[in-house]
């Protein structure tokens, strides 16, 4: 398949994706993709082909957006990655003492690590918080 479609080109193959029955989406997958199928149903494997042809068709995900999905993996999102490992947070609540030392991978509290501030302002407070609004490192709304 080509990498420069046009829009009636890509609107026609992904009207045809919809229509393919099971074998020919197959066919379409080892196409696109250079390797057998994985063993999902035929919701996802149109759907994954659609994408890759608009993938192919307009380019694909820009660097930030794989960067923020490759720290959504982490549990651990783009404005607490900005914070040190080793930091130590505090925040007296209900007139108890609580620290959180930021981690790899996520942040420390009572021996137990968290993905995120508000996972630990859940386990402080127990209901559910904006970690950084919690901590103060942002202002209420």
């Amino acid at each position: 398949m080509e990498t420069t479609m046009d829009r009636e080109t890509v609107r026609a193959k992904l009207l045809a994706i919809q229509r393919m029955p099971m074998a020919e989406l197959r066919r379409e997958w080892e196409l696109l993709f250079s390797h057998t199928p994985p063993g999902y149903g035929e919701g996802f494997m149109r759907k994954r082909l659609a994408w890759k042809v608009q993938e192919l068709a307009y380019g694909g995900l820009d660097a930030e957006t794989e960067r923020r999905i490759a720290a959504v993996g982490t549990g651990v999102t783009r404005r607490e990655t900005s914070l040190r490992q080793g930091t130590v947070i505090v925040r007296e609540w209900r007139g108890e003492r609580h620290e959180v030392r930021v981690a790899q991978g996520g942040f420390e509290y009572n021996g137990c690590i968290y993905g995120s501030l508000s996972a630990v302002a859940r386990a402080i407070t127990g209901v559910n918080r904006n970690g950084r609004e919690f901590f103060g490192m942002k202002e209420a709304k």
